[in-house]
């Protein structure tokens, strides 16, 4: 069986990779939007979101390499999603393990080149930190995460297809003042330390403020 990165190919490693792909286009929905996939079954309590007020971390810029789609929120939330497909394909393939220079085995997901805000097209970058960009395998592209203020909130602990989506609803409901300054739209970013348990796994996401 194929390692790749923090998953394994196959069919139960797809299978992760699918729902995986799938809970991540909630990321600016607002709880209205929400794709039906992503919405708790009538009756059922709302999945838990981040118990904490943010961290405001200054960041120092670095870069990650990966594979990368221009999608927005509409197209996610349909079934135009590009999302999961990407997801798919490194599964499958084992591209990411073609990064040269990795900074660690925590994958990082990329948002940038937004257009406007959640509403407008993005950037959705899937792939490694990296120490260097000097070697960046074809078909991948290098982001740079700018240096500056990012907002830091954590998931709580569970299921991805819950814990994800209700953090980014949570995120979207929060006002300037609460997250701790207006979101700047340039650059943002999820980090996945190694999962060992996908009923019980937790994530981060940086916010970049003004």
């Amino acid at each position: 069986m194929l390692s790749v990165g923090i998953f394994s190919t196959g069919k139960t490693g797809s299978l992760l990779a699918l729902a995986f792909a799938a809970v991540a286009l909630g990321q600016n929905l607002s709880p209205a939007q929400s794709a039906p996939a992503q919405t708790p079954s009538a009756g059922a309590p709302s999945p838990p979101a981040a118990s904490a007020p943010p961290k405001i971390d200054d960041q120092a810029s670095f870069i990650v390499v990966g594979v990368t789609v221009r999608t927005n929120n509409a197209a996610e939330a349909s079934q135009e999603g590009k999302i999961p497909q990407l997801w798919q394909g490194v599964m499958q393939n084992g591209t990411l393990e073609q990064i040269p220079n990795k900074a660690g085995d925590a994958l990082v997901v990329v948002y940038s080149g937004y257009a406007s805000d959640h509403t407008g097209d993005y950037d959705y970058t899937l792939g490694y930190k990296v120490t260097s960009a000097d070697k960046v395998p074809q078909g991948m592209v290098a982001r740079t995460i700018p240096a500056g203020k990012y907002a830091v909130l954590n998931s709580a602990e569970g299921p991805p297809q819950e814990v994800i989506p209700a953090l980014w609803q949570h995120i979207n409901s929060m006002t300037p003042e609460q997250l701790g300054g207006a979101r700047a739209y340039q650059a943002d970013f999820e980090t996945y330390d190694q999962v060992t348990n996908w009923n019980d796994m937790q994530m981060a996401v940086h916010i970049g403020l003004k």
